[in-house]
């Protein structure tokens, strides 16, 4: 009979092998703490410091120690050093022949030192074409495929090389991933000034950009009813400033703050909480609200994926009462858990076909 005690360790060992596992998709020797925690997807440092503390204990990680102490309580170091283990590579033979079969099964089994390499960027690739190949046929922004496939925006532009490699290694063109640059945009797109005009404020470029390219392609700027004159991207802080839609009303418009309806659209995380409420401060007076159907139809679209882990671990209050009241009470609860747990949903979430289909 199988004692309390034991069940305890069994269900503890599983759970260190999955930090194991994930630990061996990453494909430097070095990782920082962040790097660790993000990888991990675990947001409560307490427990972090316990999983950090038996892998080194259990000689998965080394620290590094002229890297120093972070500073939290309980301490970590700032960097680890992955201790890779010499590992037969005929055990990854059985997750290679799931693989897609417009991939290179062959090519992987006769070299599976390269998929140990390529395993990250494509097991993402090959649960796309499995699931959502249809997906490919219509184009994205880097960001907003980088999403789609791997759930998290910058993963492409941080792995290009590497995702380069596995897309020649498969015998995919170049072109297969169906994405586009962004350049660095104008701070605005005037689509039509109108005599009541509303302007939509775009936090990220990528996502600014996608509705620019759209508007301009169709026609079109209808989203969800709204009529869409004028687009905005925020620039960080730069929206932020003393009156600067009022200023821009009045100087690039030409049209009286009252004339002019502003709405928001931003990622739902901490700064993009804060970066609302300070432009709503920054501005007493005008007219902006929430562009409220794209929030919740981001957390409708993350509902059934696991959502990247926050960065920004700065103890500075979340403005929830300049952002809430404008939901309903179980999506005000929702973005709370979200957050609160460490994690938030980008904006690229909802990438061009999605932002083509709302269209009107």
């Amino acid at each position: 009979m199988e004692t309390g005690g034991t069940g305890l360790q069994r269900e503890r060992g599983f759970r260190m092998n999955a930090f194991v596992d994930k630990l061996s998709r990453y494909e430097k020797v070095r990782i920082s703490t962040d790097e660790l925690q993000e990888i991990f997807g675990v947001a409560e440092y307490g427990a972090f410091y316990l999983i950090v503390s038996n892998l080194v204990e259990e000689g998965k990680l080394e620290p590094i120690k002229a890297s120093r102490l972070n500073g939290r309580m309980p301490p970590l170091y700032n960097r680890y050093r992955i201790v890779r283990e010499q590992n037969d590579p005929a055990a990854f033979v059985a997750e290679i022949r799931l693989l897609n079969p417009g991939l290179n099964i062959e090519g992987y089994l006769a070299r599976p030192q390269v998929y140990r390499k390529h395993r990250e960027v494509i097991l993402g690739l090959s649960r796309y074409l499995w699931h959502h190949p249809e997906l490919l046929a219509k184009p994205m922004s880097c960001k907003e495929r980088s999403f789609s496939i791997w759930g998290k925006e910058k993963f492409l532009e941080q792995n290009r090389a590497l995702v380069k490699e596995v897309l020649e290694f498969n015998g995919l063109a170049p072109g297969f991933l169906h994405t586009y640059d962004t350049p660095e945009p104008f701070f605005e797109y005037v689509f039509a000034a109108a005599g009541s005009t509303k302007v939509c404020i775009i936090e990220n470029k990528d996502t600014w950009f996608t509705f620019r390219k759209l508007m301009r392609e169709t026609g079109k700027n209808i989203f969800f009813g709204e009529p869409v004159h004028v687009l905005i991207y925020g620039e960080g802080n730069k929206i932020t400033k003393p009156d600067a839609l009022r200023e821009y009303a009045r100087e690039m418009l030409g049209q009286q703050e009252a004339a002019v309806r502003f709405l928001y659209f931003g990622d739902l995380d901490k700064e993009g909480i804060r970066l609302y409420a300070r432009t709503r401060k920054a501005n007493p007076g005008i007219d902006l609200h929430l562009f409220v159907p794209f929030y919740s139809l981001m957390m409708k679209l993350a509902s059934d994926r696991e959502l990247p882990l926050s960065h920004d671990r700065r103890d500075i209050p979340v403005p929830w009462e300049e952002f809430l009241p404008s939901f309903p009470l179980a999506e005000q609860q929702r973005m709370q858990e979200i957050i609160n747990s460490g994690r938030y949903i980008p904006q690229e979430v909802i990438n061009y076909p999605v932002l083509a289909s709302l269209l009107s």
